[in-house]
């Protein structure tokens, strides 16, 4: 059988399973277990796939990332978080609003979820803004869309499965994405400022701070700045060379007790707590990449990623349009499915041609982490959006429409670092050297 055909046959196959909510590590590995059996007639390959797979150096930091942010979160080293920042930024048009974007970007570098940080930040933020009488869109929207800084801003696990699966240094994924991180936090909050200067009914303006309320805000402020000078210590020493990603993940790990042990918030039933969320999470990512990993050998095998990667690149389609059809996907996957799933089910067709076209592997590596935000926050079936409306308890039209706007924004940003690479690239580039 040709391989385009077996291709779209597999597909077919995978994306029946997915409809019938087949959890998607069971759908990829049977969908590569039925490949090797119908066409090679040899399944006695497939348990020797997860052993090499795992066996990676780099998927160890997946758990310990993982634990580090269960540590700082569950012992409650970022309360006060949102209340420390509310204090600054009361004098600034839409208020508390912009507390919303900042606390979901500092939120983002601890925990690396996007649903988790859209939760925790919002289930503070949502009934305080309520009672201040807040517009109900603009609220949610700002949660929604900030909650997707968490898998953009690093430390991120999705940066983590996808270098490893590109071959690229995750440290350069780190850097690539803080940047845009950033610009795209600073973009949400000149969308509230513009906002909230246009229509003042949207964020009534708050009593300004005292000098008294700001010094104990930034008393507030100090008690965070252990969580924080962890985070600057990890990618600090990721980014200087002293570290690899797993070594900072464990130093990450074990400064985060102490920070614990210091502040008297340790117990046993909170690493418990902690140890048990990190598994599941642990678990269910590395399940995920196996899955993938057989798919992706039975493709291997039978030169599927070659055969599509030539009939792309001979098609005559410019460079623009593959990485643009590509990014279409990706948003519409986004809708349905996490990104560390979207990114391990596409990789062995979809990395190929990347590389065949000659586009810097970092790079996109960053394009797919926002092509896949934006379809957390795509209507109708985005997770955020669910995430948000569980928690709010608003009508979900109203969650929908307080985050078009961002939505919008989202799109832009992503054209914008689409035809202006150098603003993913200029960091990394200037940490680990030019394609080094």
């Amino acid at each position: 059988m040709e391989p385009l055909a077996l291709a779209g046959i597999s597909f077919l196959v995978l994306f029946i399973l997915l409809f019938l909510g087949v959890k998607v590590g069971i759908s990829l590995a049977m969908t590569g277990c039925l490949g090797f059996f119908l066409y090679q007639g040899n399944p006695g390959l497939v348990p020797l796939i997860p052993y090499r797979t795992l066996d990676s150096f780099v998927l160890t930091c997946v758990p310990l990332f993982i634990l580090m942010g269960e540590i700082l979160v569950l012992s409650g080293a970022t309360e006060g978080l949102y209340k420390a920042c509310s204090k600054l930024v009361t004098r600034i048009p839409g208020g508390l609003l912009h507390t919303n974007i900042i606390t979901c970007a500092i939120f983002a570098a601890i925990s690396g979820s996007s649903p988790g940080t859209a939760a925790t930040i919002g289930s503070v933020a949502i009934p305080s803004l309520k009672e201040r009488h807040y517009d109900i869109k603009i609220i949610l929207g700002s949660i929604v869309a900030g909650g997707t800084l968490g898998i953009l801003i690093p430390p991120s696990i999705n940066m983590i499965v996808y270098g490893m699966l590109a071959e690229v240094s995750v440290g350069r994924l780190f850097a690539a994405g803080i940047i845009p991180g950033i610009s795209l936090g600073g973009l949400f909050m000149l969308y509230i400022l513009y906002s909230a200067i246009r229509n003042k009914k949207i964020a009534p303006r708050d009593s300004r701070s005292s000098q008294k309320e700001i010094v104990f805000s930034l008393k507030d402020f100090m008690g965070l700045l252990p969580s924080i000078a962890l985070i600057f210590l990890v990618l600090g020493g990721i980014f200087a060379g002293i570290m690899t990603p797993t070594e900072a993940a464990a130093i990450g790990c074990t400064f985060s007790l102490f920070i614990v042990l210091a502040l008297r918030k340790f117990s046993w039933s909170l690493l418990g707590r902690a140890l048990a969320k990190t598994l599941q999470t642990t678990c269910m990512i590395l399940f995920i990449v196996v899955g993938s990993s057989i798919l992706a050998s039975f493709f291997s095998r039978t030169g599927i990623p070659t055969a599509v990667a030539e009939l792309v690149i001979n098609s005559g389609v410019s460079k623009l349009a593959v990485i643009l059809s590509i990014c279409i996907v990706y948003v519409f996957l986004g809708c349905f499915i996490d990104p560390t799933s979207i990114i391990v089910m596409t990789a062995s067709t979809v990395l190929p041609i990347v590389k065949e076209l000659g586009f810097d592997m970092v790079w996109f590596g960053v394009i797919y982490v926002l092509t896949a935000e934006i379809g957390m926050i795509t209507p109708p079936m985005g997770l955020n959006l669910f995430v948000v409306q569980g928690i709010s308890k608003e009508n979900i039209v109203k969650v929908i429409q307080g985050s078009i706007p961002f939505l919008f924004l989202m799109i832009i940003f992503l054209g914008i670092c689409i035809w202006f690479p150098s603003l993913i690239l200029w960091l990394p580039n200037r940490l680990f050297g030019i394609g080094s």
